[in-house]
């Protein structure tokens, strides 16, 4: 008889490659999966906000700049920016955003 591979019907949290954890305290998650999706090599990330709209951009890149942040974290890749959501008075809830990819950014709509 052959072996059958058990499959789980939920997958883990953060297993999603359509979420970014984000929480009050200005810490942005990156699960595995997104990481290699979107982030390739890069090491960094440079934020931007659209108050009309009310989304955050995440734009990952190569080299380092004067606005960047680094990218931390063995496991979940994150970086920690409360200066960047108090500058714009940004309200975020602790939990996962789903988000779009356009141009090399990703977008999360609040």
């Amino acid at each position: 008889m052959a072996f059958i591979k058990f499959q789980k019907e939920k997958p883990k949290k953060g297993a999603t490659s359509k979420t970014i954890g984000v929480n009050r305290k200005g810490r942005f998650a990156f699960y595995k999966p997104v990481v290699e999706k979107y982030f390739n090599d890069k090491k960094h990330v440079e934020l931007y906000f659209d108050p009309d709209e009310n989304k955050i951009g995440i734009l990952p890149v190569s080299e380092p700049t004067p606005d960047s942040f680094k990218i931390q974290g063995q496991t979940t890749k994150m970086v920690v920016a409360k200066k960047f959501l108090n500058r714009f008075q940004i309200p975020v809830e602790d939990k996962r955003y789903e988000f779009e990819h356009q141009d090399g950014m990703l977008i999360i709509k609040l």
